[in-house]
């Protein structure tokens, strides 16, 4: 039987002189962005436990307006109202007749003097015909009694010179004498004649152009109230809530947002205060002036007014409330009214605005929201307020 050979153990040794192994930096800087993941993971996680019930919102950022008109006023209020003529008139015939010719529609652009309508006038032209017709015969009359007139006082003169030489009697002369005399009012009979022919011309003028219905000054026609073939005859011619008055001024600014079109603005002044509420309604009456004249602004339209601060006037808190731009698509209506959802930390907190116009795609808010708030736009439905929201 061999006895075992004792194993080699040399190898456990350890050796002391040997040096530790260093860990090199970028050993270092793997582990701790990996620690840094894990916790950026963690805290997403907790963050995410947090909100269970969340809604996924799409947001954009609410930007501060700048220079154009009217885009850095803040809105002092608003108010509804329609669009009125500065001069209105009822244009009517001056003399009873039937209307032959209506030469515009409702809502032509006709100037001062222009011929709206002309009734039947043959009467009145035969008339004006037939004076200006004995007004040239007596012209003629009167060309022939003066003719005549300075024969006569040709023929006096003759005979007085001749008189004077003792040519001609006494007698003659007095012949030649009378018939001047005869001439001369026959020249002024003439003359009295061509002033009556005159008259009676324009009195018939008078008669014929009452035939002409005529524009009394520039502007549109908003109704014709008789079409051609009736019978016409003459006719006699025929706010701003009060507690808020108080913020209005003649030659405020304003803008104008007409109902049928809803994306323009319109440039626009406060002409004038009426110094008379209405008591039922608890308004006064303010009248709000186009800065100019478009032509697809017609009476009676309906209009939204806005007016706005003074650039250095301050608000009832002492600071002009800034006005910002904001997606169209942030708009929604609750109650009647329009509103936004504006994030705040994680919940959307509702607030209501008075928007308008800015393009086709944006819109103004002056008073309710913040530059660099962000708003809520296309919000997806069970949007409340106060809900819990995570942003996309």
């Amino acid at each position: 039987m061999t006895a075992e050979r004792p194993s080699d153990l040399s190898g456990l040794r350890i050796d002391r002189d040997a040096k530790p192994e260093q860990s090199s930096p970028l050993r270092r800087i793997v582990w701790l962005g990996a620690a840094a993941l894990v916790l950026l993971a963690a805290a997403f996680f907790v963050y995410r436990a947090a909100l269970p019930n969340a809604l996924s919102v799409q947001v954009a950022r609410a930007e501060s307006l700048g220079g154009g008109p009217g885009q850095n006023a803040a809105e002092i209020l608003t108010a509804n109202g329609y669009v009125v003529a500065r001069q209105r008139a009822s244009v009517s015939t001056e003399v009873a007749g039937r209307l032959e010719r209506l030469l515009v529609e409702e809502g032509s652009r006709v100037k001062q003097g222009q011929v709206l309508g002309i009734l039947q006038n043959a009467d009145q032209r035969s008339a004006l015909e037939s004076a200006r017709a004995a007004l040239a015969s007596s012209e003629a009359g009167l060309a022939e009694a003066s003719a005549s007139a300075r024969e006569m006082s040709l023929a006096r003169s003759r005979s007085e010179q001749l008189h004077a030489k003792g040519l001609v009697s006494q007698a003659e002369l007095d012949r030649a004498i009378a018939a001047d005399d005869v001439a001369r009012a026959r020249v002024k009979s003439a003359e009295a004649a061509v002033k009556n022919a005159s008259s009676r011309v324009q009195s018939a003028q008078v008669d014929f152009d009452k035939t002409f219905v005529r524009a009394p000054f520039g502007g549109a026609v908003l109704r014709k109230e008789a079409e051609v073939g009736e019978i016409v005859s003459p006719v006699p011619s025929s706010g701003v809530n009060e507690g808020y008055v108080s913020r209005v001024h003649e030659g405020m600014r304003a803008e104008i947002v007409l109902d049928a079109y809803p994306d323009e603005r319109f440039p626009a002044h406060v002409r004038q205060i009426v110094p008379t509420a209405d008591r039922q309604k608890a308004t006064v009456l303010v009248k709000v002036a186009f800065d100019r004249l478009d032509p697809r602004v017609l009476p009676e339209m309906g209009v939204k007014t806005t007016f706005l601060a003074d650039p250095a006037a301050p608000s009832e808190t002492g600071a002009v409330p800034a006005a910002v731009s904001i997606p169209k698509s942030a708009l929604r209506e609750a109650q009647g009214r329009a509103v936004v959802y504006v994030v705040e930390g994680n919940r959307a907190v509702l607030r209501g605005v008075s928007p308008r116009p800015l393009g086709q795609d944006r819109v103004i808010v002056s008073g309710g929201i913040a530059p660099g708030e962000m708003v809520i736009v296309e919000a997806p439905a069970g949007l409340s307020d106060k809900a819990r929201v995570k942003v996309k």
